[in-house]
């Protein structure tokens, strides 16, 4: 065999003994071999409290699958800290303001799959440092990104999806993400009116029913109002994945309508999770023995798969 033959020519060259034309079957191997960009997500939500949990389990759900998954996330504010440590250092009166001491980066992986193709990592690292503003700044703290856009760098190359979990998540990431779905969390689900009632069997009173179409205008303006009104400059949405902490309404339809009535208003629905938020521990993702069992990936695979065909179905460069 030829030295430094590359595998889709080995590959090509066996198929051709087969019968298969050898220029056909060496364009296909590299198509298979070509390296594919890794996807570097940004979920946006509101609050974010009691989104770690569905965050995780899409996670752990493309892990499962054979996809090599990091969960990049931003560790405490540098410039908080730093301005904590200055009104300590006053109030102790010392003439020297000694800066805050950043957090070193920590990682651990959460799950990996025995041959080698799942991995599930989470790494926590500072994203920006702020250093206090001079007069050519015009009052503003400076903010140096370099620490994400390094963090970002040294993954790309080892990952399928990277995804981004800021502190707050209500702003987007146009530096760095390639896409962004909106986590829309539904507290009391708007299937009926509570500001109109009607007379029902026994004396009570029962609310109004509203349309799947009433319905969804009711979630964008609870849910997703954050997005509009903003004085940033406008961003493509790759989609909207809903969850609701309490009960959805039991027919089927009815969230189909919901859905087509999302995707008129151009936000591409990729599925519905049903949570119970007391359980949950606020702002923290899953524990790692619930990313390894394959019956907790499971129950995020349909929205997981949704997600990623419609990340993989975006055009290259568009932000």
């Amino acid at each position: 065999m030829p030295k430094n033959q590359s595998t889709a020519a080995q590959r090509a060259r066996g198929a051709s003994r087969s019968g298969s034309k050898y220029t056909e079957a060496l364009r296909r191997a590299e198509t298979r071999e070509a390296p594919r960009t890794p996807h570097v997500l940004r979920f946006l939500a509101e609050r974010s409290g009691n989104l770690y949990h569905l965050v995780g389990g899409i996670a752990a759900a493309w892990a499962h699958s054979g996809q090599r998954v990091l969960l990049l996330e931003e560790a405490e504010d540098y410039w908080r800290l730093t301005m904590s440590g200055m009104r300590r250092s006053r109030s102790r009166r010392k003439k020297e303001n000694e800066p805050a001491t950043p957090p070193e980066p920590t990682s651990s992986t959460l799950w990996f799959s025995p041959d080698g193709r799942g991995l599930l990592t989470r790494h926590s690292c500072m994203w920006q440092t702020r250093r206090p503003a001079q007069e050519s700044d015009r009052g503003f703290p400076h903010t140096d990104r370099s620490p994400l856009a390094a963090a970002v760098a040294d993954a790309i190359d080892a990952y399928d999806v990277i995804v981004l979990l800021p502190r707050y998540w209500s702003y987007p990431d146009r530096e760095f993400a390639t896409s962004h779905v909106v986590l829309g969390e539904i507290d009391i689900f708007p299937d009926v009116d509570c500001r109109t009632v009607l007379p029902g069997p026994g004396g009570e009173e029962k609310g109004v029913p509203l349309s799947p179409e009433q319905s969804a205008a009711v979630l964008r303006e609870r849910c997703l109002s954050f997005l509009f009104g903003s004085p940033h400059p406008p961003i493509t949405l790759d989609g909207v994945i809903w969850q609701s902490n309490w009960d959805l309404p039991g027919d089927g339809d009815y969230l189909a309508g919901i859905d087509r009535d999302m995707l008129r208003a151009g936000l591409r629905p990729l599925g519905w999770s049903l949570a119970r938020r007391r359980p949950y521990p606020h702002k923290q993702l899953p524990e790692a023995d619930q990313m390894k069992d394959p019956v907790f990936a499971q129950r995020y695979r349909p929205v997981a798969e949704r997600l990623r065909m419609a990340l993989d179905a975006r055009p290259p460069g568009r932000n």
